[in-house]
């Protein structure tokens, strides 16, 4: 199985992780972006709610429950097309991926490798190559096999 630092879906998440995180300090609005378009588009409270289908209210507590962190993607969704606007939702990762990948199969080789040599020195065994380097190989087979979590 080909290592998944060459895979082309690989690559290709890279390639939209790097252009996310050119516009992500743009992607976060205060007070919100129901709020924020709201204003832009010259929507009242009144007007946006009759557009989505929301009492007057429901979408001020909308922009209340997005700033808080605590409004559900299909509220967003349905309010950003009643202001004709696209809804974007991303996870982007804070690590180059590849190094994201590479860091959990280390933790997890060397969790394991360490279990191994406890257990080994209680039966009187040692693994003379050097503990590093053991490390190394397994985390190459962990990301080879897609195993890294």
């Amino acid at each position: 199985m080909a290592s998944m630092y060459n895979s082309i879906p690989l690559k290709h998440a890279q390639t939209r992780r790097d252009k996310l995180l050119g516009v992500i300090s743009e992607m976060k609005v205060h007070p919100g972006w129901i709020k924020y378009m709201r204003s832009i588009l010259g929507l009242t409270l009144k007007e946006l709610g009759k557009r989505a289908g929301l009492s007057t209210p429901g979408v001020a507590n909308a922009e209340r429950r997005e700033n808080e962190g605590k409004i559900t993607l299909e509220k967003l969704e349905k309010i950003a097309n009643a202001m004709e606007c696209e809804l974007v939702y991303a996870f982007i990762p804070k690590d180059n991926i590849s190094d994201l990948l590479r860091k959990k199969a280390i933790e997890k080789a060397r969790k394991s490798i360490l279990k191994a040599d406890i257990h080994m020195s209680l039966e009187d065994q040692k693994v003379n190559e050097e503990l590093e380097l053991r490390i190394e190989r397994l985390a190459e087979k962990l990301i080879k096999k897609g195993k890294v979590w």
